[in-house]
């Protein structure tokens, strides 16, 4: 199998890094489909001086890496920040583990209250790439915390994302293997 990393992470480009072809025309307009109904309804609060400020917000059952990302191609975002609190049913956090260079999945199953969602937005190979942290408050008042690969929002998701005017981004780290930022 070819480097998925070098491909976008759409079922296009997970079949392409795997070698397969996609024959039928329709894929492509039932992906783009599925693409848009995964962008968070927003509004633009704030457009001063070449930064814009959004308001962007999940409903039930939206899942928010994967709509941050259809967000940011539709807007053509090239770097920014972001901040969120609201409410996810289930989420899949991570840590990165130094040694063995891979991240570790910490599975959140069921509710959870978004106490804090921060996080970035750069350039990997031309593409917008999200680097995004969370802690959730669970039902006993403990919290879990992590880099956030997956969470599917209940009842909703609420974020400030601040689109900045000057271009970021992000370089392969040869020690960790990782994309870190690269003013």
């Amino acid at each position: 199998m070819s480097n998925l990393r070098s491909c976008p992470l759409t079922r296009r480009g997970f079949l392409a890094a795997a070698g397969l072809s996609v024959a039928a025309a329709h894929v492509s307009t039932v992906a783009a489909a599925a693409e848009a109904a995964a962008v968070p309804r927003h509004t633009v609060v704030q457009d001063q001086d070449g930064a814009k400020t959004y308001l962007l917000v999940f409903d039930k059952g939206q899942e928010v890496m994967g709509g941050l990302l259809a967000f940011a191609k539709k807007e053509r975002l090239t770097a920014g920040s972001l901040s969120a609190i609201g409410a996810v049913g289930d989420a899949v956090l991570a840590y990165f583990d130094r040694k063995a260079r891979e991240y570790k999945h910490i599975p959140v199953p069921g509710q959870a209250e978004v106490a804090s969602l921060t996080g970035d937005v750069a350039l990997v190979d031309g593409e917008p790439f999200f680097h995004v942290h969370a802690v959730l408050g669970l039902p006993d008042g403990s919290a879990r915390a992590g880099h956030v690969l997956e969470a599917h929002v209940w009842p909703t998701l609420e974020v400030v994302l601040t689109a900045w005017s000057k271009r970021v981004r992000r370089s392969r780290d040869e020690e960790t293997g990782l994309e870190l930022l690269d003013p």
